[in-house]
């Protein structure tokens, strides 16, 4: 029984391998590079860091989490964000966030941190 989650596990994972492995353009792919850039384009556009900083915030923070989390408490944290609950305080990843919480601090030490400026929400349509 353990032997078939296995190949289910593997096939699970092989899946964009192989899906990108068939793609005749071959391309690199660094999705580690990946998650530093889009932190760094949401910090940017939301103005609450200068793309220096930014860049070094992301990339701290990014490896961090690369060595401190396991792939499904990960996961858990996405999850938990994405469905718009503060990973924080949600009991199922709290322990996580706390275990990681001295990582992170150490990315932001020294950094100040603007407030959001969100873009507006009804801008008038150009004609």
């Amino acid at each position: 029984m353990k032997t078939a989650h296995w190949g289910l596990l593997a096939s699970l994972l092989l899946s964009p391998a192989l899906a990108l492995a068939a793609d005749p353009a071959p391309r690199n792919i660094d999705l580690q590079a990946m998650m530093v850039s889009q932190c760094v384009k949401e910090a940017t556009t939301l103005k609450v860091l200068d793309a220096r900083t930014a860049n070094k915030v992301c990339t701290c923070t990014v490896n961090a989490q690369a060595r401190e989390l396991k792939l499904g408490e990960f996961w858990a944290i996405q999850s938990s964000a994405m469905s718009g609950k503060d990973p924080r305080t949600n009991p199922a990843t709290q322990a996580i966030i706390a275990r990681l919480q001295p990582k992170l601090a150490q990315c932001q030490q020294g950094v100040k941190f603007n407030q959001p400026v969100l873009p507006a929400a009804n801008a008038a349509p150009k004609r």
